[in-house]
């Protein structure tokens, strides 16, 4: 039904229509329309102490509970703010939209002085938004959000982006809210599945490899299924761990590195089949993991399936449905393989995390295993103990390990923890981090305390860019340049917010710390000073 109301107003409605029931943000004078429509919402709004905490916080909210994230943006330096937690987003396939207004239409792009202006508002947005618009009437914010939210449900979910100038926030129109319509995925072509069915049929080592587009498609039970047929060790990415829990025991992990045990297995196969992996420089050492010629790649955006690995078949798919459909195909065919034994797989597994970096550091992981429960959240920074994580801390559901994998940005870890713990406030969520990149968004512990966030925040402490340095130290001989730190007192810091803080000097502290803080009702910082050897 048509009804004449604010722009404001119908930006809100529509977000509700769309099932939103948490937007992250700071208030504005471009966006007073919309926060003044959020009193009449229940759409609960979360503030954020920077924009950049605000998309990150989305990021989080998103990756937790599989549905969009919300930001609520100004014009300007909002956007310029966001862009960073956006462009995060982007290259790890989360979907978080933004809301945004900008200068009077008229004015919109011309830089003629007024306040915050940008030369080219949707052209920031443009590199790091699968899709973008700009609103010009009342009538076209629902419709614009609609297509927002459908952009991000479909093929790849990424973020989008509706700009409202500030002129159509506060006039009255006639329009129309109503949610978006779904688009269904299309299933996978038979033809195309059926060339896969020849590959498997014809295979005797079969290996399956996991990334993100498994993990948000639900594809681990039938994925696990299909490599229990098959006898196929499951390899994944950083973004792939916990599609299939790691008790699973064909899954070898996100473990392989050149020379290892794994790298040995994968030069063994003659079939691999990826699952929703863009098979990236990082994740392949620049496309230097050995995967066979015989390719099968699962890929729901077509435009990444041949990049990076040509697949001798390229399934043009959600995981889910391919993997079903292969499962279906093997089960009509007949199809019964041993690729490898499962007591083969755990030693390759074993073998595997022995030879790979950051043994003396494994207690610290262990701690942060043993104090989280199997359905628990651990989100990642960029950090040492992170990169640790990645290999050695075993996940055991889908949605409960964050990394900031692509763009790979600083600040990460704590406002997307808090947009986890506010999407599944039953969950236990913690965050990890190093002293240097706490200190990119520590700002959002006044968010974690205004809003009582029962959160555990690890800081592993050394004083220093760790990685950066450790690289200083292997290839430039040693010459340390603007990688030491002079850190705050953490634990004062956290409590001059009201902030119950600690100090865990041992792992087995680390422990004990993280039990007992994820029993308050508001955040616990958690100072864990850790000793790093550069040779």
């Amino acid at each position: 039904m048509t009804t004449r109301m604010r722009g404001g107003v119908a930006a809100v409605k529509a977000l509700e229509a769309n099932g939103v029931d948490t937007v992250f943000g700071i208030p504005g004078v471009h966006t007073l329309e919309i926060y003044d429509a959020l009193i009449d919402s229940s759409i609960k709004h979360i503030l954020a102490r920077h924009e950049q905490g605000a998309g990150f916080m989305a990021d989080g909210y998103a990756r937790a509970t599989g549905k969009p994230g919300v930001a609520v943006i100004i014009t300007g330096p909002g956007i310029t703010n966001v862009a960073t937690p956006i462009g995060e987003a982007y290259t790890d396939s989360v979907p978080v939209l933004v809301l945004s207004s900008n200068v009077e239409r008229v004015w919109a792009d011309k830089m003629l002085g007024h306040l915050h202006d940008l030369s080219d508002q949707l052209g920031v947005m443009a590199t790091v938004t699968k899709w973008n618009d700009r609103a010009l009437d009342v009538n076209a914010i629902p419709a614009l959000l609609n297509q927002a939210f459908q952009n991000m449900s479909f093929g790849r979910p990424r973020p989008t982006h509706v700009e409202v100038p500030i002129d159509v926030l506060a006039e009255f129109g006639e329009t129309t809210v109503a949610p978006a319509p779904v688009i269904n995925p299309p299933a996978p072509d038979a033809g195309t599945i059926e060339s896969a069915l020849d590959l498997i049929q014809n295979a005797s080592k079969v290996v399956i490899y996991c990334g993100g587009g498994a993990m948000h498609h639900d594809a681990g039970e039938a994925i696990a299924s299909l490599a229990e047929r098959l006898g196929a060790p499951i390899v994944t990415s950083a973004m792939g761990k916990g599609a299939v829990s790691d008790r699973h025991p064909l899954v070898v992990g996100n473990n392989w590195e050149r020379g290892n045990a794994v790298d040995e297995m994968l030069k063994d196969a003659d079939l691999a089949i990826v699952f929703g992996s863009k098979l990236g420089a990082q994740e392949t050492d620049y496309q230097r993991m050995p995967l066979p010629e015989n390719l099968i790649r699962v890929e729901v955006d077509s435009g990444e399936v041949l990049r990076n690995y040509t697949p001798a078949v390229p399934v043009v798919a959600d995981s889910n449905q391919a993997a079903k459909a292969l499962l279906a195909g093997i089960d009509a065919r007949g199809v019964s393989l041993s690729s490898w034994s499962t007591d083969d797989v755990q030693k390759i597994k074993s073998r595997a995390l022995g030879q790979c970096w950051g043994s003396a550091h494994q207690p610290y992981v262990d701690a942060l295993r043993n104090a989280i429960p199997d359905d628990g959240i651990l989100v990642n920074d960029m950090t040492l103990m992170a990169y640790l994580n990645n290999r050695r801390y075993p996940v055991y559901a889908p949605r409960t390990f964050f990394f900031p994998a692509g763009y790979g940005t600083l600040g990460y870890a704590l406002p997307a923890a808090i947009g986890a713990k506010l999407g599944c406030p039953d969950k236990t969520v913690v965050a990890v981090m190093g002293d240097g990149g706490f200190q990119y968004t520590m700002q959002e512990l006044a968010t974690a305390m205004q809003f009582e966030i029962s959160l555990p925040i690890v800081i592993f402490n050394d004083s220093t860019y760790t990685a950066v340095k450790e690289e200083q130290a292997a290839e430039h001989d040693r010459r340390f340049i603007a990688v030491d730190l002079k850190n705050p007192d953490f634990v004062a810091l956290a409590k001059s917010y009201g902030i119950q803080a600690v100090r865990a000097e041992s792992p087995e502290a680390l422990q004990q710390e993280i039990e007992a803080a994820k029993e308050r009702s508001g955040p616990t910082v958690i100072d864990t000073p850790i000793d790093i050897h550069f040779n």
